[in-house]
């Protein structure tokens, strides 16, 4: 239950975010970009708030996604400009990369104080590959994300959204796993 709630609160924004554009786009499907972000900012408020309900703390990743999402939806409607909801995710994607490379580099798995919860409990080596794959897959999204909205139309760009790159971080996702049954620790059992 405790993953479902999980799945809810992270990925609840984004579905509010496609569902509201849909509603307040025109006919042309322009023009919904705005209005959504405003609900989407509302929505990540309200993830945070039940993240520390139900799950008794806020995930880093989730505090920073919520303050991209108040920098750069604050952005958007203030200048009423949809570039700056479109890069949200390629400095999303970068600083995640940049972080997990650089950890790697000085020998230090960041990504297992973000992940270990959830996770089996695993050698060091699995979290140093981890750290470095999933950097390496960052950036190959940021490098999409720019590719995407850059040069193609916003109805295009939710639409990779949410059937490109989701799909790519379960696949992704499932790729990792052979690394973590190899490196998994088996707990003792317990009398």
């Amino acid at each position: 239950m405790k993953q479902i709630i999980k799945l809810l609160i992270e990925m609840g924004p984004l579905v509010v975010f496609f569902y509201a554009n849909s509603h307040y786009a025109d006919e042309t499907g322009a023009g919904g970009i705005i209005p959504a972000t405003k609900i989407f900012m509302v929505a990540m408020a309200i993830s945070m708030v039940c993240s520390k309900i139900f799950l008794k703390k806020i995930a880093t990743m989730l505090w920073v996604s919520a303050f991209l999402v108040g920098i750069f939806g604050g952005l958007t409607i203030y200048f009423e400009s949809e570039l700056f909801i479109k890069i949200k995710p390629t400095i999303l994607y970068s600083l995640f990369s940049i972080i997990l490379l650089g950890g790697y580099a000085r020998g230090k798995p960041l990504l297992k104080n973000l992940m270990e919860a959830g996770f089996p409990p695993m050698e060091q080596i699995a979290w140093m590959k981890m750290s470095r794959n999933f950097g390496y897959y960052f950036i190959g999204c940021a490098i999409l994300n720019e590719i995407v909205w850059r040069n193609f139309t916003n109805e295009e760009w939710l639409w990779a959204k949410l059937w490109i790159f989701m799909p790519l971080s379960f696949i992704f996702m499932m790729t990792q796993m052979p690394m973590v049954m190899k490196h998994q620790i088996e707990e003792p059992e317990k009398d």
